[in-house]
């Protein structure tokens, strides 16, 4: 994936938005198919008790119209300069919404879940909407981080006369043999301290998932492992997320953690 080019600098946070984006549009058919092809209707339409079918009725409303909002605004950063002329007018774009109501969204899921229970009838389309629609809130936080995270930016800053940040080199170099350390010096063995575990449960998690093509996302991982060791793990990470969009649900845990890398 390709992020357009005044927005470079920060092409891995925007890329990950955009391919967060990717993933609620392919759930717009699964919310279709789980009200109109599917017990739903069994469950909803016979409820006399109006308070009841609300609680339910909203898990569909709400999980459905989170998904079409998060996915047309997170995909057209790419593409909408109209919409979205600057860094700050994707992070504004944002306050307010969706991302800010997950305590009101687990809320809702909550009520819903005890509303159905208290119908006492089962439901594969229910309980798949529930399923889905806790993806979606998790997916819903790491956009607010990578919101905040992009606030950070000197991108940002400069656009909205805040002072930056000098950016200065800071190293943790380990295993050195000999002393007079200097990072120019001969018979110097200096490595990155990364946290390799972080990249060890990323490729676990997908040899355990029922991704296909498992090798390709295997192999940008360690490059991700050796970008990170040599401190230039932003092209790996584009390449891995461009792999990973059809999958991110799979890597979302592992996303902030990620973040900090790059």
């Amino acid at each position: 994936m390709k992020v357009r080019t005044d927005f470079e600098e920060v092409s891995g946070l925007i890329s990950r938005l955009i391919s967060i984006g990717e993933e609620f549009r392919v759930k717009d058919a699964w919310w279709a198919h789980l009200k109109n092809n599917e017990d739903w209707g069994e469950l909803v339409w016979p409820i006399k008790d109006h308070s009841v079918k609300h609680k339910i009725e909203r898990v569909y409303a709400d999980g459905r119209d989170m998904e079409l909002f998060l996915s047309e605004e997170l995909q057209s950063i790419n593409f909408d300069i109209t919409k979205y002329p600057t860094l700050t007018s994707v992070v504004e774009r944002f306050d307010g919404t969706w991302i800010d109501n997950v305590d009101s969204l687990e809320q809702t899921i909550h009520e819903a879940i005890e509303a159905k229970e208290q119908n006492g009838q089962a439901s594969w389309a229910f309980d798949n909407m529930v399923s889905t629609f806790k993806e979606q809130i998790a997916l819903a936080k790491v956009v607010r981080q990578t919101i905040n995270l992009l606030k950070n930016t000197n991108l940002f800053k400069l656009e909205n006369g805040i002072p930056m940040e000098k950016e200065t080199n800071t190293v943790n170099i380990s295993n050195v043999s000999g002393s007079n350390i200097s990072v120019q010096s001969e018979n110097v063995n200096q490595q990155l301290n990364v946290d390799d575990a972080l990249f060890d449960n990323i490729i676990k998690a997908i040899k355990s998932s029922e991704i296909e093509s498992k090798e390709a996302l295997v192999t940008a991982t360690e490059e991700m492992r050796e970008g990170a060791k040599s401190g230039s793990i932003l092209p790996a990470y584009q390449k891995f997320m461009g792999l990973a969009a059809d999958h991110i649900t799979v890597f979302t845990p592992f996303l902030p953690a990620l973040a900090t890398l790059l």
